[in-house]
């Protein structure tokens, strides 16, 4: 029988999902019918701000569920409350990536200079990918890995199938960018790009449940985007392998830690 609680996160759930798909599908929307009748080009500043809109779905949608009047100290609090003693969780991933992404490629973009590398990590932490982490780890994933758990009796198992089905969710989000005429989306194969985002969401997955922080998960998405701009990416077995090991380690470093509660205390 559910609980009162087990009615709660199920509608958390459903609220989340249908604001975020609402406000990003909606602008992705707009964009793909103005750039497929070259009303406006994706780089054009109506079709910069759509683009924006929606990628900022799962940071509106997040702050909107949160419980009781949403403050500014509330939300600030949500991004950067985290567990004592927890930093080196994130920066072990960081590195893993980091060396993961690198060493695959051994090439970087030439349209990237060194010097840049900072603001772009800041862009990408906090307006380009990052700020979704307050949806999709901050929201999302904790409240499915207490409905798994209450349905498989198994914290392990619960973790795994909670994050599977957060990073094919998350990557389905992203689909709309491929019909957009322009983005960068278009040259990417759909299937790899989703298989990234599956194993992406263990690593970040793992780095919040052990510290409770969705800032470091912001800090790790964001370095995952640059170094995947920063890098040439080149499919081998070093990348393959890294990414194998990666989440085989994220899923043992879950395995003996408590899920985040965040979204319960505000």
């Amino acid at each position: 029988m559910r609980t009162i609680k087990g009615y709660l996160d199920e509608w958390r759930v459903q609220e989340y999902l249908l604001l975020t798909f609402f406000i990003s599908w909606l602008s992705w929307g707009i964009l793909i019918l103005l750039t497929a009748f070259k009303v406006a080009e994706f780089t054009s500043p109506i079709g910069i701000i759509l683009f924006g809109i929606g990628g900022f779905g799962p940071t509106i949608s997040a702050i909107m569920c949160l419980e009781g009047k949403i403050t500014f100290k509330k939300v600030i609090n949500f991004i950067f409350d985290h567990k004592k003693k927890t930093f080196h969780y994130f920066l072990l991933f960081a590195i893993l990536e980091i060396m993961c992404i690198g060493l695959s490629s051994l090439e970087v973009n030439p349209a990237i200079p060194w010097f840049s590398l900072p603001a772009v990590l800041l862009v990408c932490t906090f307006i380009g990918g990052g700020n979704e982490e307050l949806g999709w780890r901050g929201t999302l994933q904790p409240v499915m890995e207490r409905i798994m758990s209450k349905k498989l009796k198994s914290r392990s198992l619960s973790f795994i199938l909670a994050t599977l089905l957060v990073g094919l969710i998350w990557a389905l989000w992203h689909l709309p960018l491929w019909f957009v005429a322009g983005s960068g989306q278009q040259g990417m194969n759909f299937g790899q790009f989703a298989l990234e985002a599956v194993l992406l969401s263990f690593w970040l997955a793992c780095v919040y449940r052990r510290t409770h922080s969705v800032f470091y998960c912001m800090l790790l998405h964001g370095l995952a985007n640059l170094a995947m701009s920063f890098f040439i990416i080149k499919i081998n077995w070093v990348l393959i392998l890294g990414y194998a090991l990666t989440t085989a380690l994220a899923i043992i470093l879950a395995r003996n830690s408590t899920p985040a509660q965040k979204d319960e205390r505000n």
